[in-house]
């Protein structure tokens, strides 16, 4: 690639050559001969020099983080050809990454066999940051000649989100599976919670008969308790952008609240799937244990805002790939005409829990005051509590999350309530 200073010394030649032969000034067009040769020499070097051969590795302090933490990069450039006079590296930080310490780019003569290190910390915001390549910028001796380029260093930034321990949610699904969990079946076996009484049958412990039945109906009564098993659960995290707003903080909210439901459903013995529900489907089939857990925290480190036609209503959500009478637990802001559609799926026989993530809460830091204000967060306020109002007549749970306070409070707090 032609330099800037090679452009400028030959518009200087041409220009001189220009007035002297133009003018015939004789010393002026001789003044243009040194430029001339030094034109020709540096260019006879450059393609002497050859291009530079360099080679990039880059590490991480650590692959998997936690959302706000911070990581340590490093990226080393290695000059494996002839010495070169100056070289610029940049490293350029991907949107979601905040420096904290250091630099992403330095700039320095190379010799043989020499590397040149950047070292920097950075903060680092939920998502998956592939880092695929760290900028090159060269210059031959006199400058004449540059050579910029793209040398491949992969590595992948894993940013999960940080999530809190959710306690006491009790969920009641159509149909459970063999498993022991926490889900009521309404059948009587073995569990908590007392269920109902039957006749004393041969085999039956002494220590399930109920004595005060037993001496009040003056026969052998057994106390049955209602079977807790477990169930299959879909979190459905809603990204349709029509939903934020535009506000991408929300968005990482409502992650946060699905990551922590999912693994309070996986602790609890649940087989629990994941669908990431807006621009395209993204589903994790149900499972169960840490890895699986693993599986869906990934997943939700890679859901973004989205549009589409498909999927702009619930309505077209795929129950295909759900279990029949299994329990959905949505993550959504919630739009008009959601709750229509939570009815039909719980008509169909689906139980919906529904947490809610308000925008209003986010956004009211920064509306300022005033009379108007105070009227839009009023009638913003109504028209989402009519809303829940629908989604609760149509059958669902809904929990509304005032994202300034944690949830987990919050979310105890209504599953009392709502006992």
């Amino acid at each position: 690639m032609v330099s800037r200073k090679a452009r400028v010394e030959f518009a200087i030649l041409v220009l001189l050559l220009a007035v002297g032969l133009g003018l015939r000034l004789t010393p002026v067009a001789f003044l243009s001969l040194p430029i001339a040769v030094h034109l020709v020499g540096g260019y006879a070097l450059a393609a002497w020099d050859r291009r530079p051969r360099l080679a990039a590795h880059r590490t991480l302090s650590q692959a998997r983080v936690w959302e706000g933490e911070e990581v340590e990069i490093t990226v080393a450039v290695e000059n494996k050809g002839s010495r070169v006079e100056v070289v610029a590296v940049a490293d350029p930080l991907p949107p979601g990454l905040e420096l904290v310490d250091g630099t992403t780019e330095q700039i320095r003569e190379l010799a043989t066999g020499e590397a040149l290190t950047l070292r920097y910390t950075a903060r680092v915001r939920r998502g998956l940051y592939p880092l695929p390549v760290v900028r090159i910028a060269a210059e031959d001796r006199l400058g004449y000649a540059t050579w910029e380029e793209e040398l491949p260093c992969p590595a992948e930034l894993v940013v999960l989100p940080r999530f809190e321990v959710l306690s006491g949610i009790a969920i009641a699904p159509r149909r459970t599976l063999p498993q022991s969990g926490t889900a009521r079946s309404r059948r009587g076996g073995t569990g908590l919670e007392f269920f109902g009484t039957r006749e004393y049958r041969p085999g039956d412990e002494i220590r399930r008969i109920h004595w005060p039945a037993s001496a009040r109906l003056d026969e052998l009564v057994v106390a049955e308790f209602e079977e807790e098993r477990a169930a299959d659960v879909a979190v459905v995290l809603d990204v349709r952008a029509r939903a934020y707003h535009g506000q991408p903080d929300l968005l990482d909210h409502a992650a946060r609240a699905a990551a922590g439901l999912c693994q309070a459903f996986l602790s609890q013995g649940h087989r629990v799937g994941l669908l990431v529900y807006g621009a395209y489907l993204d589903w994790v089939f149900p499972g169960y244990g840490r890895r699986h857990g693993e599986r869906l925290l990934h997943k939700l480190a890679r859901a973004t805002i989205g549009s589409s036609e498909v999927f702009a209503e619930l309505a077209h959500l795929p129950t295909r790939l759900l279990r029949p009478g299994s329990q959905i637990v949505l993550v959504s802001p919630l739009l008009p005409g959601d709750a229509e559609d939570l009815g039909v799926l719980i008509a169909r026989g689906y139980r919906a829990l529904v947490l809610v993530v308000d925008p209003t809460t986010l956004a009211e830091p920064s509306c300022g005051t005033g009379p108007e204000v105070e009227l839009a967060r009023r009638i913003l306020a109504l028209e989402r509590g009519a809303m829940i109002g629908q989604a609760f007549a149509a059958g669902a749970r809904p929990l509304v999350w005032d994202v300034r306070y944690p949830l987990a409070p919050q979310a105890v707090a209504a599953w009392r309530r709502a006992r």
